[in-house]
């Protein structure tokens, strides 16, 4: 059974490649940087088989749950202590770092890097594309 539009955007979502419908007709040699590796995870989508389909779907559901629980996690942040209850104060970084781990699985299983040139998916790190040329 093959991915649904839905599932292959928020995969892309999660690994930090744009959802295009086509690129733009400004861009005339070639991909630009950010999509430049889409096309490796366009045909993962085609290679899978119906195992490595649901080994994806399972790590789609945990990314997409843990980003609803950051979401909810926000208004926790108004406070430190309710009553004699007290909030896990690392409560959104151990969030974003599961969810990291589960980014990093569903582009294992994919079989796929997430995008370099995301500051998303790469943690707020991404790689680059500006070099000294010399000479």
């Amino acid at each position: 059974m093959a991915f649904t539009e839905q599932e292959k955007a928020r995969i892309k979502h999660h690994l930090g490649y744009p959802d295009w419908v086509q690129l733009s007709n400004s861009i005339q040699l070639g991909f630009p940087a950010g999509a430049h590796p889409l096309f490796l995870l366009e045909q993962a989508f085609q290679r899978l088989t119906v195992g490595g389909e649901g080994s994806v779907r399972a790590d789609l559901c945990e990314c997409e749950a843990i980003e609803g629980q950051l979401r909810s996690a926000r208004s926790r942040m108004k406070a430190s202590k309710m009553g004699e209850l007290t909030l896990n104060a690392d409560e959104s970084m151990q969030l974003r770092n599961e969810l990291q781990f589960w980014r990093t699985r569903l582009a294992d299983d994919l079989g796929v890097t997430q995008n370099p040139m995301s500051q998303a998916a790469m943690g707020g790190d991404p790689g680059g594309v500006n070099s000294r040329v010399i000479g």
